[in-house]
């Protein structure tokens, strides 16, 4: 019987060391995900400005071809 204790003691820490080890990691994970998802807006939002850029030089360039 104090071996079966002993045996279910043992396990038991060993899924408590798990559910913190995967505690661990899913934290990770979120943290991760939410520093992909601010990336992504950064990036988007460069993206936007580019693409006006682009928009307004060759808006430029078609009235110097027009005036011409």
């Amino acid at each position: 019987m104090e071996e079966l204790l002993r045996r279910l003691e043992h396990q038991i820490k060993k899924l408590v060391d798990q559910y913190d080890q995967l505690k661990h990691s899913n934290q990770q994970l979120h943290h991760g995900k939410f520093l992909l998802v601010r990336e992504k807006e950064l990036l988007m939002a460069r993206q936007q400005k580019a693409i006006s850029q682009i928009q307004t030089l060759v808006t430029k360039l078609k009235a110097i071809e027009r005036d011409k």
